[in-house]
């Protein structure tokens, strides 16, 4: 089993010392994964500026987004080369998790539609998969993108993990929860004609 931890990059006042400091000792200690979570109107750190942190000072732990909220970004090209960067830098070791979110702040702060937030992130996800396949000329050649999992509770995200994804990650919840979670990706998976298992 492997077993991640959270990076404090959301705890208000965390230094940035404490942080680098957290990801070393996370790394020293076995722990498979560091997490991050995302919002923007909050006083945490980016998450994937974070990663780069964390990433700079640690060898061999995973760097997952769980979740970055992605279409009040806006801009699918610009993400899709921070992803690439800190994929390619940290030796291909980032896990990027992605929802819409469901607080309309975040949006209202970006300048961004919060209404047609799943439409703009399915157009998204297209986008930066046909950059990391080097379409486009856009970030660091990549041999392997990222991993991808698709966040959110509603339909719509255990179809868009089967059609965009290597898999589905559940944000906070019950075990409970994460058992049915499992169930609706496996059968979105297999409804989509998937080979394998989703992770």
């Amino acid at each position: 089993m492997d077993v991640g931890i959270g990076l404090p990059a959301m705890i208000p006042g965390v230094e940035g010392e404490q942080l680098v400091e957290w990801a070393k000792r996370a790394d020293d200690a076995g722990f498979s994964t560091l997490g991050t979570l995302d919002r923007l109107v909050y006083p945490n750190y980016e998450p994937l500026v974070a990663l780069g942190a964390a990433a700079a000072v640690t060898e061999r732990i995973r760097l997952t987004t769980a979740v970055l909220l992605l279409p009040w970004r806006d801009n699918a090209a610009f993400v899709a080369k921070q992803a690439a960067t800190l994929h390619h830098l940290s030796g291909g070791r980032l896990v990027l998790g992605l929802a819409v979110g469901r607080r309309e702040d975040d949006y209202e702060a970006s300048g961004s539609d919060f209404h047609d937030r799943g439409a703009r992130f399915e157009r998204m996800l297209e986008q930066m998969e046909s950059i990391w396949q080097g379409e486009k000329g856009i970030g660091p050649p990549l041999d392997t993108p990222p991993a991808v999992l698709i966040g959110g509770q509603v339909d719509a995200a255990f179809e868009r993990a089967a059609r965009y994804g290597a898999g589905w990650i559940m944000g906070g919840g019950t075990p409970d929860m994460l058992a049915e979670g499992r169930k609706k990706t496996e059968a979105a998976w297999h409804e989509a004609g998937r080979e394998g298992e989703p992770r």
